[in-house]
């Protein structure tokens, strides 16, 4: 699950750069909600992982692409890592 403390690690192990920091917020926010509706589908007895589907990562890739466009090589294979362990093969794909 995507939880708060999560997200923060996933953005110390970028070690983003002061220049790349500004397009680090939407995927944040996107991420958080990501993570909080995980929550309620664990709460209602559901798969945390159904909050994955095909419109997540339509909106995921579109929020992160400015992100992605100024990240290092070895941001990327970071971020394509972490992609498909969360369910988003076709974003990590595309990266």
């Amino acid at each position: 699950m995507l939880t708060p403390a999560e997200i923060r690690r996933i953005k110390l192990s970028l070690r983003l750069t002061r220049d790349q920091e500004p397009y680090w917020f939407p995927v944040e926010q996107m991420l958080a909600e990501i993570g909080s509706q995980q929550a309620a589908l664990v709460r209602a007895g559901q798969n945390p992982s159904d909050a994955f589907g095909i419109g997540a990562a339509m909106r995921m890739s579109s929020v992160a692409r400015p992100l992605l466009d100024v990240l290092r090589e070895d941001q990327k294979a970071q971020v394509r890592e972490r992609a498909r362990a969360m369910g988003f093969g076709s974003v990590a794909s595309s990266i």
